[in-house]
């Protein structure tokens, strides 16, 4: 199989991975949202597991869960309760929004098999007041990840762990320098299971394959595609087919702004001598979720994106119940009007539903942008 066929399979069974790792016998840390800082996991000699959830109706969850919280989040406790997590060692989780702190709280009650560690990361990035309190949350992420491992987290092993992501990340921003071009050389839904892929695998594993992959679509012809150039933004998407749907519909998707796809590598840990000290400063650099202020941060970023990628229009799918991107939705709405980039707000379903609407919705966005 090529690099991208291999990226694919993963992305459509993302379990196995963790399993054969486990299955090696060694242990598997599974974590939610940017924060967690996966070098850690990683120089503790164990496997960090994004969690992505699936298209299935809420079913469990909503026993424990308030009927108008995060979708994403009670599909995720669905799968706990179902034991569908079994192979990890322990969930890690950062502090994002209400709703995954709630999570924890219900984890740490109810699922007696996995334990649960919180890293309360500060609302209020890029503030030199923090640092305190971030440093010391991190070093007791670290000592937490030395107890489960029962290795010890060196400074060489962190430093090791950092240029290995590094790399990862450096390989991906470059794939995705090649979606600058007109038309760009990997699609939208394409990159989704691209990340999505990379994320799961071990990086020593997939850094070879990214350096396969460059080479193939360097080689490679754009398929043709001459409707709009897009960005997708909003709460995580772990499913390709709203992509799709813009695309089906003549929208090029250039670039996602999402918690797994760019906002993961499009800046890199800068060396440091003490490495706790590196991925502080990564960490505290930019607000990537609309849970973290200052937003004029965030909004920065978005535009930094529009001027990289020449983006002409921008499309929000913001879950159902995700309020922290429902609310910053109207206000980069606003700010991306001042420089001309019309912007399309869409709630979404976790599960899929109301698909045909939001299908007629994103069509009469992309002919009005065509006119």
């Amino acid at each position: 199989m090529g690099a991208f066929d291999i990226f694919r399979e993963v992305a459509k069974n993302p379990a196995k991975v963790a399993r054969d790792w486990k299955a090696a016998g060694k242990k598997v840390i599974g974590y939610r949202c940017l924060y967690v800082p996966e070098e850690v996991i990683w120089a503790a000699g164990m496997l960090p597991y994004p969690l992505y959830g699936t298209p299935e109706p809420i079913r469990l969850a909503d026993s424990y869960f308030q009927a108008c919280t995060c979708e994403f989040v009670r599909n995720l406790f669905d799968h706990a309760l179902d034991g569908d997590y079994e192979f990890l060692d322990c969930l890690a989780l950062s502090n994002t929004c209400d709703i995954v702190r709630r999570l924890c709280d219900i984890w740490d009650n109810y699922i007696d098999t996995i334990p649960v560690h919180m890293i309360n990361n500060p609302q209020k990035l890029q503030n030199a007041g923090n640092h305190d309190f971030f440093y010391e949350e991190l070093r007791r992420f670290k000592v937490r990840m030395e107890e489960i491992s029962g290795n010890q987290v060196s400074d060489e092993k962190l430093q090791d762990a950092i240029e290995l992501f590094n790399e990862t990340r450096s390989l991906l921003k470059e794939i995705y320098s090649l979606r600058q071009q007109d038309p760009p050389l990997l699609s939208g839904s394409d990159a989704l299971d691209l990340c999505m892929a990379v994320s799961i695998m071990p990086n020593d594993q997939a850094n070879p394959l990214l350096k396969d992959l460059l080479g193939e679509l360097k080689s490679g012809q754009a398929a043709e595609a001459f409707g709009p150039r897009l960005m997708v933004t909003g709460s995580v998407l772990d499913n390709p087919a709203l992509i799709k749907m813009i695309e089906e519909e003549d929208g090029v998707v250039v670039v996602e702004d999402l918690c797994n796809t760019i906002r993961n590598f499009w800046y890199s840990v800068e060396p440091n001598n003490d490495p706790l000290e590196a991925i502080y400063a990564y960490m505290n650099k930019r607000p990537w979720c609309a849970c973290i202020h200052p937003a004029e941060g965030r909004l920065d970023y978005l535009l930094e994106l529009v001027d990289t990628f020449d983006v002409e229009a921008v499309i929000y799918f913001n879950l159902k119940y995700c309020h922290p991107f429902l609310y910053e939705a109207p206000l980069f709405a606003k700010a991306l009007k001042e420089r001309d980039i019309p912007t399309n707000i869409l709630e979404v379903g976790h599960d899929m539903s109301g698909h045909g609407q939001l299908r007629t919705r994103v069509q009469a966005f992309i002919e009005m942008l065509e006119l």
